[in-house]
């Protein structure tokens, strides 16, 4: 009878080690899981742009972050704005959803915002003989 109940509590504390080893998997598990889906949001953020915008475009962004931080700024609010920010798990579930977007933005739309943030304006010159001019002065001249 002594086999007998050391046997039995053998096989019970076989079964709370098991128990336990299962627990602290599980736990690991979930940790695991957790630490995948806790993504910064500039990470989100920065993927985001990497899909929005063409590889052209994401370049010159970014040497525009090195080089001049405050037009990146005013260009990144432009892009990301608060709507994007709060709805940003919804737009990452449907980019990987659909594989990616169709159409990007080009490197002349990220170029224009630069323009318009620093102030410059188009100016397309005319040549005539030796005097340029703006369009605008040639096309009112010649009327």
């Amino acid at each position: 009878m002594n086999e007998t109940n050391r046997n039995f509590e053998q096989h019970e504390l076989e079964k709370i080690r098991m128990r336990k080893m299962k627990a602290l998997m599980e736990a690991k598990r979930q940790q695991d899981v957790v630490k995948d889906k806790v993504v910064s949001m500039s990470e989100k953020i920065e993927f985001i742009l990497k899909v929005v915008l063409a590889p052209e475009a994401y370049n010159h962004l970014n040497n525009l972050k090195v080089r001049e931080s405050n037009v990146y700024q005013a260009i990144y609010n432009e892009l990301i704005s608060p709507d994007v920010l709060q709805n940003i798990d919804y737009l990452l579930a449907i980019i990987r959803q659909r594989g990616g977007i169709p159409r990007r933005i080009p490197l002349d739309a990220i170029m224009f915002l630069e323009r318009k943030i620093k102030g410059i304006k188009s100016k397309i010159q005319v040549k005539r003989g030796d005097d340029i001019m703006d369009l605008s002065s040639f096309l009112s001249n010649n009327k």
